[in-house]
Order: structure tokens, then sequence, then C-alpha cells
């Protein structure tokens, strides 16, 4: 039968309150400027006004089309998340609306993200009296954070990084605890297991005597892998775009999005689907105001293509 179809963006911006106001939104040339202009509401109205085309054409060969427009992406959609898991749950396919490459491609594969907290918990001393009486945490976090940065290339599509270390008070005493977060990335959910895994196999063993160390997973984004009925999606849309008289590509990037959360329940989508943009979280964030007709109009009819029983893609 009809199929039900999703179409996925999100609202906020990563930019500090006052940002619009310092900063606001701008044209130059066929370039359109401002915090949020490709991530994400370019493709957020795109969404918008593809269904807005459709209503008009009197359209509607799906048993349901549902826009979802999420509020918390940026800070990994804490409470989102379980809205955009039921809703992708529903539906037959999903259309992600975050901005094109800077290229004009869409999107195939997202990585998947898994945030780590490491604790390392020594023993305190006076640094100049007993030294030796203490276990020194921040030493053995030292070790730790060359150890976990060396396994950047151990696994295939898959990178790590200590992005904060703390520890210690007082340079006179012999620190007694320290805390890594650690981001690992990976294409596969395999790599990010495989991966967190290593990562519990180096905190078994310290390198400084008396000193413990616990890995707590804290997050864990899904990848957004790429799979069989996102190629077909993907396969559609490029012929769409064709006969559109678009040029469009498919690519795989390392950031993550609604997209991941969508093809964590299994559910196929293709993302990209906005117009062209780039410079995302920066101040020279753009978006290709020219692209914006030709890319509703590919979405639009993308939407036709899948929602139609009889003429959408074996998905």
């Amino acid at each position: 039968g009809a199929r039900r179809i999703l179409l996925a963006g999100h609202m906020d911006t990563v930019f500090d309150d006052g940002t619009a106001a310092a900063r606001p939104f701008s044209m130059g040339g066929d370039h359109a400027h401002g915090p949020g202009v490709s991530d994400d509401k370019g493709g957020l109205l795109a969404g918008i006004h593809a269904i807005e085309a459709l209503d008009a054409l009197g359209w509607d060969q799906y048993a349901e089309l549902v826009l979802l427009a999420t509020p918390d992406e940026e800070i990994g959609s804490p409470v989102s998340r379980p809205v955009t898991e039921a809703a992708a749950a529903e539906a037959d396919c999903a259309l992600a609306l975050e901005c094109a490459r800077e290229n004009g491609d869409l999107v195939i594969a997202r990585k998947g993200v898994a945030d780590l907290r490491v604790t390392v918990t020594g023993r305190a001393a006076h640094a100049g009296i007993e030294p030796e009486r203490g276990a020194h945490a921040a030493l053995a976090a030292a070790h730790l954070v060359v150890a976990l940065q060396a396994l950047n290339g151990r696994f295939p599509d898959v990178s790590v990084n200590v992005g904060v270390l703390r520890s210690g008070s007082r340079p006179n005493i012999v620190p007694a605890d320290a805390e890594l977060h650690v981001e690992i990335r990976s294409s596969s959910a395999h790599g990010l297991d495989e991966c967190r895994r290593a990562v519990e196999d180096l905190a078994r063993t310290p390198s400084v005597p008396g000193t413990r160390t616990v890995v707590e997973v804290t997050d864990v984004c899904p990848p957004m892998e790429d799979t069989a009925p996102g190629r077909r999606l993907a396969e559609t849309a490029l012929r769409v775009g064709a006969a559109l008289g678009l040029r469009v590509g498919a690519a795989a990037t390392g950031g993550v999005g609604d997209a991941n959360i969508i093809a964590g329940t299994g559910t196929p989508v293709l993302d990209g689907l906005g117009p062209v943009g780039g410079g995302d979280h920066g101040p020279d964030e753009w978006l290709d105001v020219s692209s914006v007709p030709g890319r509703v109009a590919l979405l639009a009819a993308l939407i036709t293509e899948v929602g139609d029983p009889h003429g959408g893609p074996r998905l």
C-alpha cells in the first residue's frame, strides 16, 4: 500500500543567545548569511515549502506524511530522541533535511558517536614529604591519553579523541583523581563496540600501581550506515535530480544528525535534502539561495516517488 514518509529537520542552532541580533540574516549576491541559514533553517524551510507545493497540486498518494522539527539536535537530542525514534519506527522511509554538501551531494552515511567518561582514582599524598605514599592519578591518566590516541588507525574508519583531561587541585599534592572525556566515531555500530572494548581493555591495566580506572558510556548516537535500502533511496534521488536537470551526487560524512537516530531504528533514510550550504557552526555560514528552487523541487519530486506504492523504489 501507500507508504508512510517522515521528513526530519531541527530548529536549534549552536550559537549563543544574542548571535542573531549581533549577526542578523543578510543577503550578498546568491548567498544568504546568518546563524543557522544552512544548519538547519534552510532545510526546514525546504521541507515546509515542498509539502506546501504538493498540497497545492492536490498530491496525496501516501499513507502518512510527517514533518518532524526537533529542538535539541545540536546538543545530542536528549529530549527529542524518543519522539524521533517513535516517528521513524512508524515510517517506511525517511528524508532528512540537513542542507546538501557544498558541492550539492546528498548524504548516504553518517558516522556514529560513543561518548565515554573515564575516571582514574589514585591516592593523595604530600608531593614534597612523602610522594611515595601516593598513587598519581594524573600520571596514570597521561599514559592512558597516549594509549587512547594510539587507537586511531587500529580499526577501519574509527577515530578516537580525548577531548577533556582534568586532574589535580594543588601543585604540592599527588593527584588522587583524574577524569577523561573520550569520543569514538565510527561508520559502523561494530566499529563503535570494538573500539569501546579496546578502551576498556586499556583501563584494566593501569600504568601506575595503586590506581584504578573505570570506563562509563555516557551517550551513544548510532551510525547512519551505508545500507542497500539507503542506496536505493539515493539512486531514486539521483534519477529524480537528473530529470530536473540537477547534478546530484551522494557522499558519507563524519557529522551526526537526526538521520543517525532514524537509522538506528532500521528505517531507510537519506539525508542532505535541503538547499546547498556550508560553513556550519561558524561566523561565515552560508546558504546558496539560487539552489533553493531546484532543491525544493527535488525534495517534492522524491516524496512523490517514495510515497507512490506503484511507481516508487523497492525499499
